[in-house]
């Protein structure tokens, strides 16, 4: 009996040491995978570190970030691939892992930024049979800004969506530059929360808005 009474707490004495292993090790991971993502320069590698990212997911499982992060870089694939297919395909996994992302960090203005981002993509794979994606896209960023209204990130990416869409649908330069100069005076005051929170649009922004003076 002496020996069953003290076995719960070894049993969580255990468990304690694995999450702590699991989170000694997290921020190097997390950390590694950052520097995939910001050396990346083909699909190729982007797909690399949404599988670094990933793995970490499938162990760190309460943590948002890997999931985002791995959405994020099968996004930037996608936006990098000729094939419309494959397109896709980077999409449709990019928009699984920011859903999954959600379910860990649910009203995170981060993560509404990045599926308004992927909705749009996917309505640009073929705008004439999806325009239902663009009703989303605005909807998820609509959100991303009631949530962070500090958030230059759905700005930029609003923005960057007005910059792509023709003149005669409501977009072109003129109609993008005030919303890529509001996330323009948004990214000069932003501060990330740690080393491994979203931090990425500045330069994006800064090059759109050039080419609209």
């Amino acid at each position: 009996m002496k020996i069953l009474t003290r076995m719960p707490a070894f049993i969580l004495l255990l468990i304690s040491f694995s999450t702590f292993a699991q989170s000694d090790k997290y921020l190097p991971a997390m950390q590694k995978g950052l520097q995939l993502l910001q050396t990346g320069k083909s699909p190729d590698e982007y797909l690399t570190a949404a599988n670094h990212f990933e793995r970490i997911a499938r162990v760190e499982n309460s943590q948002w970030l890997p999931a985002y992060y791995s959405a994020y870089c099968n996004l930037l694939a996608g936006l990098m691939t000729e094939s419309k297919d494959k397109k896709d395909q980077y999409y449709d996994k990019a928009l699984s892992q920011i859903m999954h992302a959600d379910s860990l960090s649910g009203n995170n203005s981060e993560i509404y930024t990045v599926r308004g981002y992927i909705e749009f993509m996917k309505m640009a794979v073929d705008p004439m049979s999806r325009m239902s994606f663009m009703k989303s896209a605005s909807a998820s960023l609509e959100k991303a800004i009631e949530l962070n209204p500090e958030n230059p990130r759905p700005y930029l990416v609003r923005g960057q969506n007005t910059f792509y869409t023709p003149a005669a649908f409501g977009g072109g330069k003129a109609a993008a530059k005030p919303l890529l100069e509001k996330a323009e005076a948004k990214f000069d005051s932003f501060k990330p929360e740690n080393a491994i929170a979203p931090n990425w649009g500045h330069e994006r922004n800064q090059a759109l808005l050039a080419q609209c003076n």
